[in-house]
């Protein structure tokens, strides 16, 4: 099956199981997508990848806002901030790929090879 079916298998698949459309089809997926990059649901990604995926796209930018919009002022140092940022998105990370792994298993969804 090419990747647009599973796509929509995927997500019919999610909708019978009462997952909300936009925790499954959420902005970032659906920009990848725009930009030809066919990657799964996140309900269907490994841990690793979901993981990795959290961190990378939050990091950077709850670290910068929190860096000018708060820390700055408040004269945390450049080091204070990065291990702080780190280990926020660290903790994100890991909480987001923690979700998406029991919804997974809690919902029963089909593994992305076998749609």
């Amino acid at each position: 099956m090419s990747y647009h079916g599973k796509l929509i298998a995927a997500h019919e698949e999610l909708e019978q199981a009462g997952v909300w459309k936009s925790n499954f089809n959420p902005p970032l997926f659906r920009i990848l997508r725009k930009l030809g990059v066919e990657s799964p649901p996140p309900y269907y990604r490994s841990f690793q990848s979901n993981f990795l995926t959290s961190f990378v796209f939050f990091t950077p930018v709850w670290g910068v806002l929190m860096y000018f919009f708060g820390w700055q002022a408040s004269g945390k140092s450049l080091t204070e901030t990065t291990i702080t940022v780190l280990v926020g998105g660290l903790l994100y990370g890991l909480t987001t790929a923690l979700y998406y792994s029991w919804k997974f298993k809690q919902c029963k969804l089909t593994r992305w090879d076998e749609l």
